[in-house]
């Protein structure tokens, strides 16, 4: 169930609903659970790796080890990561990480807080063992504006699509871009597509929240809908 930290609870509602009646006009397979779960807040390897924030183990009163596990069980994971979040509001972990393939992971580059960097450099090496982690270049808005109490998300890069093939990511007119992309595009041997999201970051959201990464049938029922409708 979609949780209501970036809206109303009746907004929240709305979109959980839309989303229910999209789902089902296209056949869409899934699994239900009554957690509950804020935008883009699960990061996922697609292989057994999951990465989240301490924000849902709050939404649904959980500790560590029983979010973790309760991860596992639903996801079929194999490996959970439950990050500090670096924004009070949102806390999605899809603005922090950004898996590039199975076994490769970017984190943004928090050196300026170093409590921080800490605290999920050593979460993320705990929870993934053998997996390649790089710290990316991050950027934030000069005026570090909000959008209806929502912290802006120009200069993150790594709220990127993946797909099989390529790395959709979003750039901004920021100093550190391309030294991020110079990293992202030296960390995989995925296509790395620069998406210029100037005109949606500022409304706390970028590529990543604007996109669906889906395979097997769910896709293919998709890409059918989107060639007929």
């Amino acid at each position: 169930q979609y949780t209501w930290a970036s809206m109303s609870q009746s907004d929240s509602r709305i979109v959980q609903n839309s989303f229910e009646l999209f789902a089902n006009k296209y056949g869409i397979q899934r699994s239900t659970t009554n957690l509950l779960i804020d935008g883009g807040n699960i990061v996922d390897n697609y292989a057994g790796n999951v990465s989240t924030t301490t924000r849902f183990l709050t939404d649904n009163n959980l500790t560590m080890a029983q979010g973790k596990e309760q991860l596992r069980t639903l996801l079929g994971a194999t490996n959970v990561a439950i990050l500090e979040p670096d924004d009070e509001v949102l806390a999605h972990a899809d603005g922090m990480v950004s898996w590039v393939d199975a076994n490769t992971l970017l984190v943004n580059d928090y050196s300026d807080d170093a409590a921080l960097r800490t605290s999920v450099m050593n979460e993320l090496q705990a929870a993934f063992p053998g997996v390649t982690i790089v710290e990316v270049p991050v950027g934030y808005a000069d005026n570090g504006g909000q959008w209806s109490g929502i912290e802006s998300a120009c200069g993150i890069n790594l709220n990127a699509t993946v797909t099989l093939n390529n790395v959709y990511v979003p750039v901004f007119d920021m100093a550190h871009n391309q030294a991020a992309l110079a990293v992202i595009e030296a960390s995989t041997t995925k296509n790395v597509i620069a998406v210029d999201a100037e005109g949606v970051c500022a409304m706390g959201g970028s590529v990543r929240c604007l996109t669906w990464q889906l395979t097997g049938s769910n896709a293919d029922l998709l890409m059918e809908a989107a060639r007929k409708d």
